[in-house]
């Protein structure tokens, strides 16, 4: 059995969209694969994803003859715990940084690309075998949420025409109406501001960057309307963050405004982030003049210089 799965810490629509579609094509090419994960599933998979009831598996347990596929994830040391990396047989990640060790590892079963959705490569894996007029309905729509998602309805800069072409197909595929984007980024507002201090602990990473004498830790929502945020939740996204390290940032993304917010008290991250993201915080909130995705942060942040 191949068993397509992610990453340990928890599954975002992006990596439960890639488990389930490729798993499907695998198997309609004669391949038995499953796919599963144990970890937890957060905001981005909401409500009317979950009622599609995609064929996926999350108490798997592997058999010593099993393979496995790793999706939306590339770093070994976040791997699923059912993963053993030494039976790792193919990689299609968008995440930037491990091109070399798996490419050593595994050769051509290395696919990375910074490329807006992971989902993007599943889809192209649809296509060059062939299949893609085959595909589900359910893995068609799991697979256009995963692009507007990752691309943040197209308005993020790792955007590309790759992406587009996707999703153009997915969303026709699955019958999907305009009105389903505005439906799917409501829903995952709904679900983060029903929890927002789990749904913070559940897409939080801590990250080292030149400028800033700790790891960063770095929050992220993607929501529909970012001003009911700003309005109601400073405090709370500050006790979370905050309690979790000093060195705090929340990244509200804002996709019918088209703009992130970004939401610290600390003085040091407040002029870090002015430097590099060319914003300027009032109190304890910027106004960036575009959408920031957490990973576009990084990239450009990863190679600042100190002050």
């Amino acid at each position: 059995m191949i068993i397509v799965t992610s990453g340990a810490r928890y599954i975002d629509i992006d990596a439960y969209a890639c488990c389930v579609a490729y798993a499907e094509l695998l198997n309609l090419t004669g391949k038995p694969a499953v796919a599963a994960s144990t970890a937890v599933w957060n905001e981005s998979i909401t409500k009317s994803i979950r009622a599609l009831h995609a064929p996926f598996t999350t108490d798997y347990i592997p058999h010593a003859e099993d393979t496995f596929i790793a999706v939306d994830l590339s770093d070994p040391a976040h791997f699923d715990k059912i993963v053993d990396l030494e039976r790792v047989v193919e990689v299609h990640d968008h995440h930037p940084g491990f091109e070399k060790y798996w490419t050593d590892k595994i050769g051509g079963g290395s696919n990375i690309e910074f490329i807006g959705a992971a989902a993007t490569l599943i889809y192209e894996l649809w296509v060059k075998a062939g299949k893609r007029d085959q595909m589900s309905k359910v893995s068609a729509e799991l697979l256009a949420a995963a692009i507007l998602d990752n691309t943040l309805n197209f308005g993020a800069g790792v955007t590309t025409e790759r992406d587009k072409e996707a999703y153009g197909f997915l969303m026709n595929h699955a019958g999907l109406s305009e009105s389903w984007v505005t439906q799917y980024f409501t829903e995952c507002q709904e679900s983060i501001l029903a929890d927002l201090p789990e749904a913070l602990r559940n897409d939080t990473k801590f990250l080292e960057f030149n400028g800033l004498s700790e790891k960063l830790c770095l929050g992220q929502m993607v929501v529909w309307d970012g001003k009911d945020v700003i309005a109601q939740d400073l405090d709370t996204v500050a006790s979370v963050l905050g309690g979790m390290q000093k060195t705090w940032m929340a990244n509200v993304v804002s996709i019918s405004e088209g703009r992130s917010y970004f939401i610290t008290d600390n003085s040091e991250v407040k002029a870090w982030a002015e430097n590099l993201l060319n914003t300027t915080f009032d109190g304890s909130v910027a106004v960036a003049d575009r959408l920031w995705l957490r990973k576009e942060i990084m990239k450009v942040g990863i190679n600042m210089r100190p002050q």
